[in-house]
């Protein structure tokens, strides 16, 4: 059986990459350069009354605008996330070496941390169902928004599918919280990000009015 020592560096090690629990200082700062500019808070009107960012317009209630610049340049966040927790389970199969058939422990383990992925499954589901009605009048954003989540989704499933087989479960289920909590923090960005929009909508019907 492998040391646990060494599935534990490895997390620690590479915690960074998808430890979002608290997202680090900066980062969605970063996101919102991404779709064009400083951000949403303050865009400008071209000469067709659309509003810009950067010399783009904003995605209100069409198509979504894909550029290379734009927002979707948050998918290097999610790849680098999926890439890790992927290691992490590459990791713990090359290293299983299998243990007594009764590991009472592991149990416990699991039943510890049950309750934990039980609520931020329920909180993603109420998220995404909130992200697909924001979405109703851009689907083409929607249908982004739902392929990153789902990068994630399919790591997590993968995660979990090793979990009744590994020894190591208590390492295991921690990777499996942090992308659960991945996620949530996705989701939120996500929803923000199309509330912004829908406000700046909002206030240029007001403005023509």
């Amino acid at each position: 059986m492998m040391k646990k020592d060494n599935l534990e560096r490895f997390v620690r090690d590479n915690r960074e990459a998808f430890d979002d629990a608290e997202p680090p200082m900066g980062l969605w700062s970063k996101i919102e350069s991404g779709l064009g500019g400083p951000g949403l808070a303050d865009p400008d009107t071209n000469e067709n009354g659309d509003h810009t960012v950067g010399g783009k317009v904003l995605p209100l209630n069409g198509n979504a605008v894909r550029g290379a610049g734009g927002w979707f340049n948050l998918n290097w966040r999610v790849a680098a996330s999926v890439a890790v927790l992927l290691l992490a389970g590459m990791f713990l199969y090359k290293n299983y070496q299998p243990g007594p058939a009764t590991q009472p422990e592991l149990v416990t383990a699991g039943s510890a941390y049950s309750q934990q992925v039980a609520q931020y499954t329920q909180l993603i589901d109420n998220k995404r169902a909130e992200l697909k009605q924001m979405t109703e009048s851009n689907p083409a954003l929607y249908e982004q928004f739902s392929a990153d989540l789902d990068r994630l989704e399919h790591s997590y499933q993968g995660l979990k599918a090793e979990l009744p087989q590994n020894p190591n479960q208590e390492v295991l289920i921690q990777a499996m919280i942090q992308n659960l909590q991945l996620q949530i923090n996705l989701l939120n960005e996500q929803l923000r990000v199309i509330q912004r929009i829908k406000q700046q909508n909002q206030k240029a019907n007001e403005n023509v009015v």
